[in-house]
């Protein structure tokens, strides 16, 4: 009889370690769901830009401001966002260049050399400038680098945005939820 209580005793041992496991792996994995799988919205790239903090994705060389720019617009965590019916035109001043990146309704975003008639905002860089913001390893390190030069333009150091729509308009093409699009524009705000 005793052995028949002793083995009940340790079957119970046993199911009461395999329950605590289970609950632990259970937790584990919940965990790691949460880590790995939580996908990274706009939003969260934005604060992540405007707090300073986190390193994000590590943006590749490129020789012209102009390639950089259109690696940020195109990308999917940094220039996600941009709906089909969105529309934008930004034109640029930089390196002694006019040059503009666009897009029209239904249409992909271009880049197109030379002045425009009709932009949202007139964005002029410092060569200086362009080489810093070339040089800036991630998007975080780009943003920071593109608003001190606004927000504290020095000699030949300095980043310059003039609006020329009305910003409720803006915001309802695509410069509030995409963040490329809302730090070139948003600091002028």
């Amino acid at each position: 009889m005793s052995r028949f209580f002793r083995r009940k005793k340790d079957e119970e041992q046993d199911e009461g370690t395999a329950e605590a496991k289970s609950i632990d792996d259970a937790e584990a994995v919940t965990t790691e769901e949460e880590t790995v799988d939580a996908p990274e919205t706009a939003e969260a790239a934005a604060e992540e830009v405007t707090a300073g903090s986190g390193r994000g994705e590590t943006i590749p060389y490129h020789s012209e401001i102009q390639d950089r720019l259109m690696y940020l617009f195109n990308n999917s965590s940094i220039g996600g966002g941009i709906e089909g019916t969105d529309e934008f035109y930004i034109e640029f001043m930089a390196m002694g260049e006019r040059f503009w990146i666009g897009k029209a309704p239904l249409g992909k975003i271009e880049l197109k050399t030379g002045s425009m008639t009709d932009q949202d905002a007139h964005i002029r860089i410092a060569n200086d400038v362009v080489s810093d913001l070339l040089s800036a390893a991630t998007f975080a390190e780009f943003s920071k680098i593109y608003i001190q030069y606004y927000k504290s333009a020095e000699a030949g150091k300095f980043v310059k945005i003039e609006v020329r729509k009305p910003i409720t308009d803006l915001n309802r093409r695509g410069y509030a939820r995409v963040p490329i699009m809302k730090l070139l524009i948003g600091a002028a705000r």
